[in-house]
């Protein structure tokens, strides 16, 4: 065999052992095509387009004062909710009734707030925020117009029994023979007096229960001028109540007297 012919033979043996040759995965792979780049400077045509940008919202500044205008409204319902469940002068059907309110309340300010959020204008916004303010301006006047109607009628109560008493000790002078219309007269106007101051503060309670969830501003004027008349009707006749007990207290004291 010629030197060629060994060397050619070599060569073989060289690639088949580095596996060049074989049919199985070549032991050294071949350099992968690159796309040529673009002319000028551009990037080649397989690069990914950016994303496009979100839209801008403009009202953003105004959006979120008005969810914290309407988050604070909310929180102010809340605590005068827990004012109303804690207190000991309202009767329990008054604290059922003040709670239905304060759902009610909640769901409108709720609704105030998705209203800020999907508005697409400044009046929108306003006019959302708006109505929030209204309506947890419309659960404290309902909370204070409630707390004076029911001072009004533990007032009332008591005045009642107070001239109960009276009446009693006059009945038994009136047994013995003695007249007692010095005390008995002012004990009944006092009664008439009672009845009045007890109207006169059911008018109040009806005027806070009858505002809306989401009042307007109207509405809430009507609330406070009828409840204004009733609560000032229950003092009037309070005072004249309490004149009357001192005057039969007075005359009782007097028929007593050796």
């Amino acid at each position: 065999m010629s030197r060629l012919v060994r060397s050619a033979t070599a060569g073989v043996a060289f690639l088949l052992t580095c596996g060049l040759l074989s049919t199985g995965t070549p032991a050294f792979a071949a350099p992968k095509s690159h796309p040529k780049p673009a002319a000028h400077g551009h990037a080649a045509a397989t690069h990914s387009r950016p994303a496009p940008h979100r839209p801008v919202d403009r009202l953003a500044g105004l959006r979120n004062g008005a969810g914290h205008a309407l988050a604070a409204g909310a929180a102010r319902v809340k605590r005068i909710a827990a004012a109303e469940a804690a207190s000991a002068l309202l009767a329990a059907d008054d604290k059922a009734a003040l709670s239905d309110a304060t759902t009610a309340d909640l769901a409108a300010l709720s609704a105030d707030a998705t209203a800020v959020g999907t508005a697409t204008s400044v009046k929108a916004i306003l006019t959302a925020t708006q109505s929030g303010m209204l309506t947890s301006q419309g659960a404290e006047l309902q909370y204070g117009v409630m707390l004076a109607a029911a001072k009004g009628q533990a007032e009332a109560d008591s005045l009642a029994m107070d001239a109960s008493a009276v009446n009693d000790q006059a009945a038994t002078l009136a047994a013995g023979g003695t007249d007692v219309s010095s005390v008995t007269t002012p004990l009944a106007d006092l009664a008439s007096q009672v009845d009045q101051a007890a109207t006169g503060a059911a008018d109040a309670r009806t005027a806070a229960l009858a505002t809306p969830a989401a009042p307007t501003a109207a509405q809430l004027w009507t609330t406070r001028a009828t409840a204004r008349t009733g609560l000032v009707a229950a003092g009037s006749a309070l005072a004249t109540g309490a004149d009357d007990l001192a005057s039969a207290t007075a005359a009782l004291t007097a028929l007593q007297s050796p």
